[in-house]
Parts: C-alpha cells; sequence; structure tokens
C-alpha cells in the first residue's frame, strides 16, 4: 500500500463518489439523470487505470464509494467548493451546503437524520446539530432536506466537515462526509484512531472504529481470499463504525489514512 498508489486512488474514489452521488440525485430533480454507465469495473491486465477493481479482483476505494452512494438508500451533503485557483489568499466569507437523500425503493418509507458540524482541527462539534425526525423518504427519487444552508467562515472559521447520518427503523443505512477543500490545507495527522478487533457471532473478524478527530478515507489493505464487508471510509468522533472481515482468521491486518505517515496494523 505505497503512498502514491494509495493518494491516486483516493483521488478516483473522491472523484467518482462525488459524480455518481450527483448523478443519482438528479434522478429526483425532474428526472435530469436517467443512469450513468461505471466505467470500468475491472482490468483486463496490470496496469494503471480507472478500473475500480485490479486486476487481482481486489477492489480499490473507488469500489466501495461507488457502491455507498448506489445503495438502495443513500445521504448526500455537499457544501459549495470555493474555487481556489482564483485566488489562494481569498477564501469565501461564506458557502451554501445541502442535504439530501435518494431512494429507489418501490415505496415511501420514514426515517430521521442528523447533519452534524465537526472540527478538523479538534473533533468538537462547532455548532448544534441539525435534526429531523420522522421525515418521509419519497419511493424513487430525491428527498431534499436541506437546500440553502450556509456556512459563515467568518463566524465559523475552524475548517469543519459535515458529517450526516440516516436511520431507518432505527438503524443507520446510511452516512456522509463533506470535506473543506483543497485537502493539502488540512493538518490531518495526529486523529487518535481507534480499532478494536474482535470476533463475531460466525467467528469472523469484527473491526470496531472510533476516532477523536474526523479520519479521510480509512482503506485496510486487501488480501486475497479475504473480504471486506466496507472500505475507505471516513469516520468521525462519536460514531462508532464497524467492518465484519471474513477469511482473515489471525493474520495481520494493514491500514492507512489520509494524513498518516505510514501503515500501520490492526492489533
Amino acid at each position: 500500500m505505497q503512498t502514491y498508489i494509495y493518494l491516486t486512488q483516493v483521488v478516483q474514489a473522491e472523484t467518482m463518489m462525488f459524480g455518481y452521488r450527483g448523478w443519482r440525485r438528479q434522478w429526483g430533480d425532474e428526472r435530469h439523470c436517467g443512469g450513468a454507465l461505471l466505467w470500468q469495473l475491472n482490468d483486463c491486465w496490470p496496469t494503471i487505470s480507472w478500473a475500480i477493481v485490479d486486476y487481482f479482483l481486489k477492489p480499490k476505494p473507488a469500489y466501495y464509494a461507488v457502491k455507498r452512494v448506489l445503495n438502495p438508500i443513500a445521504v448526500g451533503v455537499r457544501r459549495e467548493h470555493h474555487d481556489w485557483s482564483v485566488a489562494h489568499a481569498q477564501p469565501p466569507k461564506t458557502s451554501k451546503y445541502e442535504l439530501w437523500i435518494a431512494s429507489n425503493k418501490p415505496e415511501t418509507v420514514h426515517g430521521s437524520i442528523e447533519l452534524r458540524f465537526l472540527s478538523v482541527n479538534t473533533g468538537r462539534d462547532i455548532r448544534a446539530p441539525i435534526v429531523h425526525e420522522n421525515i418521509t423518504i419519497t419511493a424513487n427519487g430525491t428527498t431534499d432536506i436541506i437546500t440553502d444552508g450556509v456556512i459563515d467562515h467568518i463566524a465559523e472559521p475552524e475548517p469543519h466537515v459535515l458529517a450526516a447520518r440516516l436511520w431507518v427503523n432505527n438503524q443507520i443505512v446510511a452516512r456522509d462526509v463533506d470535506w473543506p477543500q483543497p485537502f493539502k490545507y488540512l493538518n490531518l495527522t495526529g486523529r487518535q484512531l481507534e480499532i478494536q478487533r474482535q470476533v463475531g457471532v460466525a467467528g469472523e473478524t469484527v473491526l470496531v472504529i472510533n476516532a477523536r478527530k474526523p479520519v479521510k478515507c480509512l482503506v485496510f489493505e486487501e488480501q486475497e481470499g479475504v473480504l471486506l464487508e466496507d472500505n475507505a471510509i471516513d469516520i468521525v468522533p462519536g460514531d462508532e463504525q464497524t467492518v465484519k472481515v471474513t477469511g482473515l482468521g489471525k493474520s495481520p491486518l494493514r491500514y492507512r489514512y489520509l494524513g498518516q505517515e505510514s501503515c500501520e496494523v490492526v492489533a
């Protein structure tokens, strides 16, 4: 999991996530987009390409990123990003943001949604979360929750993530995290990531993941014969996530995240 390979795959995952998330949302926006062709799934020989699964059938981070935004029910949060190519010394005073739910369920369902504003540097909430309960999620379409949210960079100058979670039937079914851009301006070291290795009811490995500060693109190493339930995930404080791993046994499992100096191993 060399650094240059990891970084290029993070860029690919971010790019494809952003595209497919937006295209899917447009299906519910007066049917402006009825679908998108995924190019491409796998490689026919070892090479560098846009494939989301490599020649050896190991999924790349982009595979999981696209999978999440195409789940039957997915939540999306997106801020208006400043064009930093114009003037790096003049950041915007305000930014708009949006929050929505995309569903391909044939019937309406009800759920609850939460949006948190978390400091990248400290992991603390910089303002009170926004919570909407008992919302009706439109069948086979998009449900707009917030269309005109505003981030005041003067009152809240600290870089922060927008972290959304969606519950249906009292279970979290979707997450999404929007990060301030560009990443090169963020200090992502010292995330205080905690990963506990447990044994599940069927004998599989269960990774229990927490962090004191927001973590960008936590990637576990893909191994032959090992199946990861999820990968390339963002972790925010106060939102414990679990990942089931089958076929790992007692073997070591390496991981890394954006800003980490080198790979580490799950204890």
